[in-house]
């Protein structure tokens, strides 16, 4: 009995000891010497008392490489959850469970659109080139280190990180700040039920020419669409990006002298934060920021010379159109006074532990 004890007793020293350089493998790295390939000169990266990089460099385009780097080695996890939710593919890691959410975002088009829009880039714009910089080291971290606990519980692959799931990501944050996916039915409703009268106080007009009679189904449909987008919303354990405000006040009625800016981004609080601050220091460069996962920009910040925030008008941001669709042919609707053929496409969505499945 007591042989029995002694082994167990090794068995759980070895494992806790097992465990414990599997979590420290995972550890960021805050100090020494890391090499970078494509670097054009030195970069030094200091973390202050709050974890805060403040990375310094001889030019912008190693800032925005390191800042992928260290972004990377904090937020990696968090980078691939964001695009696979904007690119309808976290079925693939997740299961069953949000193949809804991929089917709503895989409708949305964000994946077509994102390449697309990188397609018609210029490809020899500082923007870019800041771009592919900070994707760069993003991926070189990536490539260098074990993966994070997330991608070994999930059964997450390694895959690179390119300027599509950038634009996807902005695509998602553009959806999020659409209300209209759960406000228009609503609206609707009150003008039809009880006039349209009823949207001034809501500072809103509406063009009736071409506007039909809601059907039965139209209604169900249009239910159907705004409970999918909050609840996609509401489930995907990421920020959403809801509204804000911000302001600023003159100089000339401020105790200082100076102009002050407030900027109050309504985002729901997420662990880890939607932001990522971090200074980037470099000669004739100077910005104090916060990023988001995959975008390299600041939405927040400032310089040696102004500073900005972000704010998003609760307008009447996009219409939803109910299609009268021929009861003799599904795949027509009506258009310009005739029957138009629609045009379809399928796509195959991954599911965990299951068969893929088609989206038309």
């Amino acid at each position: 009995m007591k042989r029995v004890l002694q082994v167990l007793a090794v068995l759980v020293v070895v494992l806790a000891l097992g465990a414990g350089v599997y979590v420290y493998s995972k550890q960021p790295t805050r100090q020494g010497t890391v090499t970078l390939a494509n670097l054009q000169g030195s970069v030094t990266v200091h973390y202050d008392d709050r974890g805060v990089p403040h990375i310094r460099a001889e030019n912008e385009s190693d800032l925005y490489r390191a800042l992928g780097y260290v972004q990377a080695q904090d937020r990696l996890f968090q980078m691939e959850i964001m695009r696979r939710l904007a690119r309808g593919e976290l079925a693939e890691v997740l299961g069953p469970k949000v193949l809804a959410t991929d089917k709503l975002f895989r409708s949305l088009r964000i994946r077509e659109r994102a390449a697309t829009y990188v397609a018609q880039l210029d490809h020899e714009s500082p923007h870019w080139k800041a771009l592919q910089a900070y994707l760069d080291g993003i991926n070189q971290y990536q490539d260098s280190h074990a993966s994070p606990m997330e991608f070994d519980v999930l059964g997450i692959p390694k895959r690179p990180f390119t300027a599509e799931d950038s634009i996807s990501v902005a695509g998602y944050m553009a959806y999020s700040f659409a209300a209209a996916f759960r406000t228009e039915p609503l609206l609707t409703y009150v003008r039809d039920q009880l006039g349209s009268d009823y949207l001034k106080v809501f500072d809103l007009d509406w063009q009736p020419k071409g506007a039909l009679n809601l059907a039965a189904s139209d209604w169900q449909s249009l239910g159907a669409l705004a409970a999918l987008s909050e609840q996609a919303l509401a489930d995907n354990g990421l920020p959403q990006f809801e509204g804000s405000n911000a302001w600023a006040i003159s100089g000339s009625r401020t105790q200082s002298g100076k102009p002050l800016l407030a900027g109050d981004p309504h985002i729901r609080f997420s662990v880890p934060s939607v932001w990522y601050e971090a200074q980037l220091s470099a000669p004739g460069f100077e910005l104090y920021g916060y990023h988001n996962a995959l975008v390299p920009m600041a939405f927040l910040g400032h310089n040696l010379d102004f500073g900005w925030s972000l704010t998003m008008f609760q307008n009447d941001d996009l219409d939803l159109i109910a299609e009268k669709v021929n009861p003799a042919n599904p795949n027509q609707v009506w258009y310009h006074d005739q029957w138009a053929d629609m045009s379809s496409t399928e796509q195959q969505i991954k599911v965990k532990g299951q068969a893929p499945v088609t989206l038309t």
